[in-house]
């Protein structure tokens, strides 16, 4: 394996693809080095960065959000831009599939929810769950599909985190460091652009600490 690919690998954009509040910016990024580096990289790495491109891509009716599927098609453009032929097919495939896949999860998750449930928007069920203790936010998350998604909004457990812990997020970013091979510097600033907090596992692991050490 080359250093150029151990580097991308150390990425890790799959990982990041997975997790619901990663996925967009992830997107982002690899969009940008497909836009960016992409024809610039050795074929192996290319062929990587593609398979990475088709994950991001079929993961997309996992992610119930809309600025995944704002950051899905951003990556199919890019990939439309750079990418040879067959493999621009496949990727375009690939995304109609996600796309109708990702409407039908929705739909049949709306269609779950109860009509009290469907009445709020997100931003009003954020504004009134950040008066909520821990042991009632657990309790709303189970009431549908809408309202576990607002419990676990990112930046409703990061006021949390700072609430009980008085944490700063910049206390808790990891600094990247520049790739030495000049092929790669562009990738690797942009990973640390991507660097995230999934600040509710970061509550979980820190009121364990809390309550085991009394």
């Amino acid at each position: 394996m080359s250093n150029s690919t151990e580097r991308y690998q150390k990425l890790a954009f799959k990982e990041a693809l997975s997790r619901i509040h990663h996925y967009p910016v992830a997107c982002k990024d690899l969009s940008f080095i497909l836009r960016e580096a992409y024809q610039k990289l050795p074929k192996n790495l290319q062929s990587v960065v593609y398979q990475d491109t088709l994950t991001a891509i079929r993961l997309l009716p996992e992610i119930q959000t809309c600025s995944a599927v704002s950051a899905a098609h951003l990556l199919l453009r890019s990939a439309e831009a750079v990418l040879p032929k067959q493999r621009k097919i496949l990727a375009v495939t690939e995304f109609k599939h996600s796309k109708v896949a990702h409407k039908r999860r929705s739909k049949a998750h709306q269609e779950e929810e109860t009509p009290a449930a469907t009445e709020l928007p997100q931003d009003v069920l954020l504004h009134i769950f950040s008066f909520l203790d821990i042991q009632s936010l657990v309790s709303v998350s189970l009431v549908s599909w809408s309202w576990n998604f607002a419990a676990h909004n990112n930046q409703l457990w990061h006021s949390l985190y700072a609430i009980f812990f008085g944490s700063k997020c910049d206390t808790m970013l990891q600094n990247g460091r520049q790739g030495e091979n000049k092929e790669f510097t562009l990738l690797q600033e942009h990973a640390d652009a991507r660097t995230s907090i999934d600040w509710r596992e970061a509550f979980k692991r820190k009121y364990m600490v809390h309550v085991t050490s009394k």
